[in-house]
């Protein structure tokens, strides 16, 4: 039987339109689909536990129900600390606002110093961009009503997706070898062991990491008599989730509030040492020997995935595009026909995570 061979220019505008509808379909359904991956990556996180508790002749569902308070109780917890301190950063805005308007002050004669632009035209400008900013205050109250409730619905749809995958994991798991040949079962299982378990260490090492450099930041800016030190040491090591640029959006503002109400520039430049060298110690120390480097995705590629995340879903998809990249690579490393990909993204020549055989097609 002859098979139809579509010229070049026509398979491109095909892999074209597929890749413009797959943002279509990621966009709209969003709302979605973040919360549906959040608990598909906590329920890798989770399932050694089920497993135990399982063993230890848990029914499943009361497994699941148990590794669900955990995680509300570690959530619950970080809710409270960072409740705690932003309540502490809202008393303490007054004082900000006294620096700002001192350090406003400041900077309006430097301009006219330096531009002849007086003082009362900066001041017009200033009132007509205020009266901007207030008369849309309005609009942003909605949207920050809308946003709660859909935080609330999110995170309804996240608790019960992971319960559903974990009650089911068997099901999908039989729904993904059901896909492939016999032949492949023995291989593709191993393969899907292996993405939960570098999933799991990857997830475990993150939260590890962030708890060490929430000490460590909240420790520097606290020595140096930063105000509400450990809420932005905390904030810090949250956003340095986010590769290469999450730990700089969190040190701005420290260094800004060090700016502000600090009488000297050591300050903000010792809050801005401070990362440095925790930065480095992350770098080299913390991420490489806690989170593991069993998937190595090389800079070029963690980049492109963070843009197309953002674009995507969002700080959402920024987060949460780089341990799926991961998971790609793995699939990649272990599926012959794709492992250029894998080393396209890869950081160095490293042998797939599963050795003893590669899933390939059957040609027969």
């Amino acid at each position: 039987m002859n098979h139809i061979k579509l010229p070049k220019i026509a398979l491109f505008v095909l892999v074209m339109l597929f890749v413009v509808l797959l943002y279509i379909i990621l966009k709209t359904l969003s709302f979605y689909l973040v919360p549906t991956t959040f608990a598909a990556l906590l329920a890798m996180l989770m399932l050694p536990m089920n497993r135990l508790l399982e063993k230890w002749r848990f029914p499943r569902i009361l497994a699941i129900v148990t590794s669900l308070l955990v995680i509300l109780v570690i959530i619950g917890g970080i809710i409270t600390v960072v409740t705690t301190q932003v309540v502490s950063f809202a008393k303490d805005l007054p004082a900000i606002q006294d620096q700002l308007r001192i350090r406003i002050e400041e900077l309006q004669s430097f301009i006219e110093r330096l531009s002849g632009v007086t003082v009362e035209n900066q001041l017009t400008f200033i009132d007509k961009e205020l009266a901007t900013f207030l008369s849309s205050a309005d609009k942003w109250a909605t949207g920050i009503l809308l946003s709660t409730g859909g935080t609330l619905a999110a995170f309804g749809i996240m608790i019960l997706h992971f319960v559903l995958f974990l009650l089911y994991r068997d099901r999908i798991k039989g729904f993904f070898l059901g896909m492939l040949k016999r032949g492949q079962h023995e291989q593709a299982s191993i393969v899907i062991e292996e993405v939960t378990k570098v999933t799991r260490q990857y997830l475990t090492g993150v939260m590890i990491v962030m708890a060490i450099m929430s000490v460590l930041n909240s420790a520097g800016l606290l020595i140096l008599g930063i105000q509400n030190a450990i809420f932005f040491g905390v904030l810090a090591a949250v956003l340095n989730i986010i590769p290469y640029i999450g730990v700089w959006i969190g040190a701005g503002l420290p260094i800004l509030m060090a700016f502000l109400l600090k009488d000297s520039l050591l300050y903000p430049l010792g809050v801005l040492g401070i990362f440095l060298f925790n930065q480095f110690i992350d770098n080299n120390f913390l991420t490489p020997r806690i989170t593991g480097s069993q998937v190595k995705i090389n800079a070029l590629a963690t980049i492109g995935v963070i843009l197309i995340g953002n674009m995507v879903w969002g700080v959402a998809g920024m987060i949460l595009f780089i341990p799926l990249l991961g998971i790609a690579k793995i699939i990649f490393d272990n599926v012959t026909d794709l492992k250029p990909f894998g080393y396209l993204i890869g950081e160095d020549e490293s042998k797939p995570a599963v050795t003893p055989k590669k899933i390939v097609e059957d040609k027969e």
